[in-house]
């Protein structure tokens, strides 16, 4: 979107505030001139009637007070304070004194050295003094710079970047207003929307013009950026008393960030369609591979049913369990990917209402009977648990997930437990197991889509998507999941809810 120019707001004449700088410029100098001045004549006077030192002592005595003024002043004042203590030297140290004649020549070669040398060192000291302000003006500008190169590599995505960096600029060097038009965009953003410096039109002449150097445009300072040959915008700033060289650093700084976030974000779309493409694969392997086994099991006993209609009754009966084993499981398969499918594609509505967490934990152990077999399973949640906001069907299936995974990855004679507390205004609910626990190598991936853990028991068969529903049902209602591996062997799953109900929406569907 392009902004239109806009004026300045009301702004003090710049009449005015010279004005009152040269005023309180000149009360300045007079009041040093003074200070000198009477530094000069007090000691000449203390030198020459209270410690009534030598002509040589009161000369070095002299040089002194020069140096310390050409240290502390500017070049004039250290000269007129050499020329003032020459003659204050005449007066005072050289015969006859109490004038301004000097009848030996000597002494004319001596007060000829002596201005001489207070001239040379006021020089000295003014250069000196001026190469140390522009060693800390160029510190100070490459520290500028390399705070203004950090605060843009911390803009990683390429639209708040353009918004950003006009703020950025303004706050760390000290500009008035900024302005960033951005060519691939074709769009204009300002550091200070009611100070905006140039229209977007003009901005764009700036960038397309492909001049180098900064120009001044209405007031205003333009550098185009430039990525070698290759104009990326401009920049324009308002109240600067940068060198030339400092602001096209600041546009090749911008430039830089500019390219370097578009290339991230090209980049980021190669891989999310490369990943795409990836989980698409794995989809259709993981549901090719998973449906055929039971298929290949139910067409099995069936084609054994056909042929052989003597089968005993044992045998019919064994083909019978198969036939509904395999059903069941090719259900389970087939609901998975539809709810994986629904995740991906329209997210997950939620409903919240009041619910107790140890009514659900009943019910996803009622439902998972089966695949727990005989195994134990210890359940301790406090009566005085509060109730919750969260959607009844989500969290059910989410606990009945949990319980299953543990089921799947343990051993068969081993025991669950299941327990729930409420810390730091969330409700935990956290179920162990007594199986291998989590590979280091598995952690970071355990919760992606159609990941397998190393650990898997074998002949174990599993969607790789129930810890990615989990996941996903877990961030619609504003809480998480963690995972981890107990002491003394085991894993731990651990899900919160928040506490006061807050996290739940109703309004937008969250997507994973």
């Amino acid at each position: 979107m392009v902004l239109p120019g806009r004026r300045l707001g009301p702004i003090v004449p710049d009449c005015i505030i010279d004005a009152s700088m040269d005023r309180q410029s000149v009360r300045r100098e007079l009041v040093s001139f003074l200070g000198i001045t009477a530094a000069a004549v007090a000691v000449a006077l203390v030198c020459r009637y209270l410690a009534e030192i030598n002509q040589t002592t009161a000369a070095l005595t002299f040089l002194v007070l020069v140096l310390l003024t050409a240290s502390r002043f500017r070049i004039v004042h250290s000269i007129y304070l050499s020329v003032l203590c020459a003659l204050l030297y005449n007066f005072y140290f050289l015969p006859p004194i109490g004038t301004f004649t000097i009848h030996d020549p000597q002494n004319w070669i001596a007060l000829g050295a002596f201005l001489s040398v207070g001239i040379l060192v006021s020089h000295l000291s003014d250069t000196a003094r001026q190469q140390t302000r522009i060693s800390e003006a160029r510190r100070q500008e490459v520290e500028q710079l390399y705070g203004f190169s950090q605060q843009l590599m911390l803009q990683d995505d390429f639209r708040s970047l353009a918004r950003q960096a006009p703020s950025i600029a303004a706050t760390i060097f000290g500009f008035r207003a900024v302005a960033l038009y951005v060519r691939d965009h074709d769009a204009a953003h300002y550091s200070d929307p009611e100070a905006v410096l140039l229209p977007a039109a003009e901005l764009r002449k700036a960038a397309l013009a492909l001049e180098t150097g900064a120009r001044a445009i209405d007031g205003a300072q333009v550098v185009p950026l430039m990525f070698g040959m290759r104009s990326v915008g401009a920049l324009a700033v308002l109240g600067s008393s940068a060198s030339h060289v400092q602001l096209e650093a600041i546009g090749a700084l911008v430039a830089i960030a500019l390219e370097r976030a578009a290339t991230i974000e090209q980049s980021t779309h190669v891989e999310a369609a490369r990943e795409s493409e990836r989980l698409r694969s794995a989809l259709l392997d993981s549901v090719t591979h998973d449906l055929r086994t039971p298929l290949t099991s139910i067409r099995a006993a069936a084609s054994t049913l056909l042929s052989h209609p003597n089968l005993p009754n044992e045998g019919r009966s064994e083909m019978y369990a198969v036939i509904e084993e395999e059903s069941a499981r090719l259900d389970l398969l087939i609901g998975r990917a539809v709810e994986m499918a629904q995740l991906d594609a329209q997210g997950i509505q939620v409903k919240p209402k009041p619910e107790k967490i140890a009514d659900l934990v009943a019910m996803a152990l009622e439902e998972a009977r089966g695949p727990l077999g005989n195994r134990a399973v210890t359940v301790e949640i406090p009566d005085n648990l509060p109730r919750v906001l969260l959607d009844r069907e989500l969290v059910r299936r989410v606990l009945r997930h949990l319980i299953e995974n543990a089921a799947r990855y343990s051993p068969d004679a081993s025991s669950l437990r299941i327990w729930a507390r409420v810390e730091d205004y969330r409700l935990m609910v956290s179920l162990e197991d007594r199986g291998p626990g989590i590979d280091e190598a598995d952690q970071p991936y355990i919760f992606d889509k159609f990941f397998r853990g190393r650990n898997q028991k074998p002949g174990t068969s599993g969607t790789g998507m129930g810890l990615a529903i989990v996941k996903a049902i877990m961030i619609a209602h504003g809480g998480g999941v963690t995972m981890g591996n107990r002491p003394g062997g085991g894993a731990i799953f651990t899900l919160w809810l928040p506490a006061d109900g807050q996290g739940a929406s109703t309004e937008e569907p969250v997507r994973d």
